[in-house]
Formats: structure tokens, sequence, C-alpha cells
């Protein structure tokens, strides 16, 4: 099979991490499945060549991906200092990891276009449409272990990224390494309930909290809802708990909505999520606001009052993409 550029990146990489007893990996704040899947799927290869291995992440591991395999394995909390080798996986800036390592080499694998080259090695391709992808293609090139457990990891990888290969981001190259992941042992079916299906019933109450403030602009192309504390509260979950793609693909189901958006509240005002269908480039819109992403995924945050900060966005998104505000 032919494999894409930066082989000279990914060589020293592979190079690396065979060279190394102990590797630490972490993820970005906030962990989604691109980033647990990769890690897990990097961790057990390494460790199936007789590493130690390990995941430490700042923020806890989303419910639903505790059920991949080896997750609950993945430890909360700072990098320790025994470790050859630091792999940030996805984490676009060091400080997006909440991490700080000191004098260890550090390696950083990521697609975010905004992404900053500030470890030893940099392998970043914002072209792909998942560090999953970028990770499988690494072991695969370079002759590292693939089994069962594996090859679940990183195909929920892939599947969480591209949508369940809904999205645009979606492939040839993804749907053919898809494929052999599913020859390694991934089941298709057993990762959609994963990913799709592993809702508890308080999650379900919390989307129907959250629909409740659902506002449409008046072109009807941008879809909005409010995810605020008191709602957790409530229901007695934890913002780390709450997967929020779910209403997402509710508010991007309306077939003139172009860009959907999730107001989350956090200490100081709100964390903004935003998903395109592709018409407009949400990466950009939140790097206008300090943020950063991918053309369809992006966000960032906002310290305003819940209507002021709705208004605020709505202004910059007529402002960048002026086709919002035709009717029709």
């Amino acid at each position: 099979m032919k494999f894409s550029e930066n082989s000279g990146k990914k060589r020293d990489i592979a190079s690396k991490l065979r060279e190394c007893s102990s590797v630490a990996i972490t993820c970005h704040l906030r962990p989604d499945g691109d980033c647990i899947g990769s890690a897990l799927g990097l961790m057990l290869s390494l460790r199936k060549l007789g590493k130690k291995a390990d995941i430490y992440n700042m923020d806890p591991t989303p419910c639903f991906l505790k059920k991949l395999p080896h997750a609950h394995e993945i430890k909360i909390g700072g990098i320790p200092e025994d470790y050859d080798c630091v792999v940030f996986m996805e984490t676009s800036a060091a400080e997006r990891s909440g991490q700080d390592p000191d004098g260890v080499f550090t390696i950083h694998i990521d697609h975010h276009r905004t992404s900053e080259e500030f470890a030893h090695i940099n392998w970043i391709e914002p072209h792909r449409s998942s560090v999953g992808e970028m990770v499988f293609e690494l072991l695969m090139e370079y002759g590292f272990p693939m089994d069962k457990d594996v090859a679940t990891c990183l195909y929920a990888a892939i599947f969480s990224d591209t949508g369940g290969f809904r999205f645009s981001n979606t492939s040839a190259l993804s749907l053919k390494y898809a494929s052999l992941l599913v020859q390694a042992g991934a089941n298709p079916a057993h990762v959609s309930r994963i990913i799709l299906e592993s809702h508890r019933k308080e999650e379900i109450f919390l989307l129907q909290k959250m629909l409740s403030t659902l506002r449409f602009h008046t072109s009807g192309k941008i879809a909005s809802v409010f995810l605020l504390k008191e709602f957790l509260e409530e229901l007695h979950l934890e913002i780390h708990d709450v997967e929020t793609e779910t209403v997402m693909n509710i508010l991007r189901s309306v077939e003139e909505v172009e860009i959907a958006m999730i107001f989350k509240e956090i200490e100081k005002g709100f964390r903004v999520s935003l998903r395109s269908k592709g018409k407009a480039d949400v990466g950009l819109l939140a790097e206008a606001f300090g943020g950063g992403g991918h053309h369809q995924a992006a966000g960032f945050n906002l310290d305003l009052p819940a209507d002021e900060a709705l208004e605020k966005v709505y202004e910059k998104i007529e402002e960048m993409f002026p086709w919002v505000k035709k009717q029709g």
C-alpha cells in the first residue's frame, strides 16, 4: 500500500517510539472520540512491543468512551517525570493539553490547521479526517503491532471525527483505513453502539432541556441551543459526562440550517461549539474569537451573558458570511 506524505516525520516518530522504553500520551482538554481512540490505539500497540505506555489526561474521559478497550486505564492528572517520551495527541497547542512536561522528548500528532509546532517532532496534516487515520498509518507503515483492541480504538477515532462517515472530511483514505481496521478485528456495529447508542436516560432529559432553548436566526440558517449549569445540577450530571454531538446532529438535520451552535455555560461565560454543513468555515469563525478548529467543527470561549453572547456571534457570522442574511 502507498502511504501519504510526511514520511520523514513519520519515520522519525516511529524510530523514537521504538527507541523509548516508556511513553506517556496525553490528549487535549475535554477529550473526544478521536483523541481518546487514537491515544488508546497507540498505547495498546506500544504495550504489545513490551514498552511501558500510559495515557495521562487533565480532564476525565466522557462516559460513553469508557466502553472502548482499556479506556478505564486512562489516568487523570499530570504526567510523571519517569517517561522517555511524551506524545501530544491532537492538542494543537501545548497548553491545550493542560500538561507541562519538562526535560523530556516530545512528539505532536495533529490535524488542526491552526496547530503549533511546539514539540521536538511535529506531524501535522490539516487535510486528514482524524488523528486516528494518522496513527493507523504510522502503525501500519512502520510495522507496529495491530490486534482487535488496537483496531477497535482506531476505528472509533475515525468514526467519531467523520460523524460516522457522514461529514465532508470523509475521504477515500478514511474509508480504506476503516475497512482495513475491520479486517484487523474492529466491529463496526459495536463501535457504532458505543459512539451513538450509549446514552443514559439523564442525558435524554438533558437533551430535552437543551432543546427548550432552541433558537433560529431570522434566516433559518443558524440554529443554537444552550447547555446551562442549572440543567446539569438538576440532573446530577457533570459537563464531562455529557456527549453533545447528538443535539448537534439534531440541529444539523434541519434542512436549511448551515451552522449549528451549542453555548455551554462555563466558569466565565460560555464555551461555544460550532458545526457546519460545509458552506461556512466555522474554523475561521472560531479563530475570530480566539479559538480554533476545522472547516466544519470548531469552538471558542466567550465571556458574555447568554443573550449578548448569541448576538455577538450572530453579528460576526453575518459579517463573515453575508449569505446568511439572505432568506431562502
